[in-house]
């Protein structure tokens, strides 16, 4: 499917985002004649402009970019999913002077701001701006002055990189030019704040260990080595240790940790060892594979790996088993790993069949 196709709208739980049209032109001249709406825009309310001009000029501009071939902006007529009324504008599109870097913004009416749409738009633009149209970065401008749009940027999790002083253009005669704020939000960025996310909707519970049934798939079993309590002075959760059995012999190792603190993104609830003479036979897979029902006991619905940014061999594991690639995160200085030499690790989530 073509990008400009993927992009022909878009959808949140509240809002629909479309093309504009000739019918929306009475959208644009409302937030054309708000001077508390344009006072800070950078296109919107300059000298010698009327609403009725920057109305022309908008909407002959957003109707001529979704005819571009190929598209490089996408000016959305922002609606209400519940009623259909009209209540702003949004947009993104690539930047011509930063390669691999796309721009987005949003424009709503007064009586709609304060409710969240700004942010649940912002949300979906930056991941139409990574996922639809591959960016490397996503960028945003606003006066800085203008503080309900940079907490918008920043709820977002877009970071402030520069203050360009006199870059907004005056409005009225006499009036100087305002600032502008530039933020900014890398793919690498946005990958680990969604792998948090994601990690803080974790839930298990524990109130002892399970009275597990044979934990085995014919060629591969686990025995149990170990049932570690929790320890609140070192902040370790519960954990099984298990031995992974081939034919009856120890071929390595495998732990199920039961909790999801903080910590644990970076070192995972699971985490393998095989011996050396047994690598490349299947035997980690199989053996996380066997964890499953662990998990299922304590409500587990995921389970984090990860694996040093080097080790090939354990990614091809979690590849294997269909585990999602969250993101790629640096280790914390004050975390245990770091101590140990991990810098860099990548992060997986294995879903509990």
């Amino acid at each position: 499917m073509p990008v400009h196709q993927s992009l022909l709208s878009l959808e949140t739980e509240r809002l629909f985002l479309r093309p504009f049209c000739e019918a929306d032109r009475s959208l644009i001249l409302r937030i054309a004649s708000d001077p508390d709406t344009t006072k800070y825009l950078f296109f919107w309310g300059r000298i010698g402009a009327t609403p009725e001009s920057d109305t022309r000029r908008y909407l002959e501009y957003a109707l001529g970019r979704w005819g571009e071939t190929p598209v490089r902006a996408w000016e959305y007529c922002v609606t209400l999913k519940e009623t259909g009324e009209a209540i702003g504008q949004g947009s993104v599109e690539w930047c011509q002077d930063l390669p691999g870097a796309a721009e987005i913004g949003w424009i709503l009416l007064p009586e709609h701001r304060g409710k969240g749409y700004a942010t649940e738009m912002g949300r979906k633009l930056i991941r139409a701006a990574f996922e639809v149209l591959g960016a490397k970065t996503v960028i945003s401008h606003c006066d800085d002055r203008n503080a309900p749009s940079y907490r918008v940027m920043e709820r977002l999790g877009m970071k402030l990189t520069g203050i360009e002083k006199g870059a907004r253009p005056a409005k009225h005669p006499g009036e100087t030019c305002g600032d502008e704020r530039l933020y900014t939000l890398s793919r690498s960025e946005w990958d680990i704040q969604r792998a948090w996310a994601e990690y803080h909707g974790c839930t298990c519970h524990f109130e002892d260990f399970a009275a597990l049934p044979p934990l085995t798939d014919g060629r591969v079993s686990l025995r149990v080595e170990k049932l570690a309590p929790a320890d609140p002075v070192k902040r370790y959760v519960p954990a099984y240790h298990f031995q992974i059995v081939v034919s009856g012999q120890p071929v390595g190792n495998i732990t199920l940790r039961v909790g999801y603190p903080d910590s644990l993104l970076f070192g995972g609830q699971i985490g393998y060892n095989v011996y050396a003479p047994y690598r490349g036979r299947g035997y980690a897979g199989a053996a996380c594979r066997l964890l499953f029902p662990v998990m299922r006991a304590h409500g587990m619905r995921a389970a984090i790996i990860t694996n040093e940014t080097g080790n090939a061999p354990s990614r091809r594991v979690c590849e294997k088993l269909g585990a999602r690639f969250l993101c790629r995160v640096g280790v914390p200085r004050e975390n245990e790993m770091y101590s140990k030499g991990s810098r860099w690790v990548n992060v997986f989530a294995l879903d509990a069949e």
